[in-house]
């Protein structure tokens, strides 16, 4: 009963957390369905940048602060629910990419495997998950996302189309990790945790006071 009250509580967060990716996945894919590879030298570099060093840096900066984040709350689902995002992920969209869907698997270098783009499905998936846990930094959370999916297109890896559905994959993808998560204990156990900690100043407040 007091998971399902947690859960209960979490609806909300997770309400504005759904919303705020399809927003910043929506804007996402309206600048790379309409934006056309600048073939300017100078983007190019940044976009390459974005889309190898810059997509690392995220996602492994990523995992290591909601791991340890989560290792000192010692909330151990929350790491179990980073590294299953990681594998989800990874099975997903090569499992998709083996279908070779026509015409969308071509990549508009002439290669295979495009559809969907894996950049941009994990970059959005970790940008859900940290703004559910972090939402004050979410504008900076999906910037990175949009950055790296953006950098896909610029580079010539993948097409708009091809980007949109990594996108959406991701979200839907992490909405579910997430719900799912919610039943857990841990969900009770960190609202519960939220709360003494927003409430401590008051205290402290109250007993300078009393003083």
């Amino acid at each position: 009963m007091k998971v399902l009250r947690a859960g209960l509580d979490y609806r909300e967060p997770l309400g504005r957390a759904i919303l705020a990716a399809f927003l910043a996945g929506g804007a996402t894919s309206s600048i790379v369905l309409t934006l056309q590879p600048s073939q300017h030298a100078v983007v190019w570099t940044v976009g390459n940048f974005l889309g190898s060093t810059g997509n690392d840096l995220f996602l492994i900066l990523s995992n290591l602060l909601i791991i340890g984040w989560a290792w000192r709350k010692r909330l151990t689902s929350i790491i179990k629910l980073t590294l299953t995002l990681d594998l989800l992920v990874w099975l997903s969209v090569q499992g998709i990419k083996l279908l070779h869907l026509e015409p969308w698997y071509l990549r508009p270098n002439g290669g295979t495997g495009g559809f969907p783009s894996g950049h941009a499905t994990h970059a959005f998936g970790m940008a859900f998950l940290l703004s559910f846990y972090f939402p004050r930094l979410s504008w900076l959370w999906y910037s990175c996302a949009a950055a790296i999916s953006w950098s896909r297109v610029e580079t010539d890896w993948h097409t708009g189309f091809q980007v949109t559905a990594g996108i959406v994959l991701g979200i839907a993808l992490v909405a579910g990790l997430v719900k799912r998560w919610l039943t857990h204990p841990d969900a009770l156990a960190l609202k519960t945790q939220l709360t003494e900690e927003r409430s401590l100043p008051l205290r402290r407040q109250q007993s300078y006071v009393a003083e």
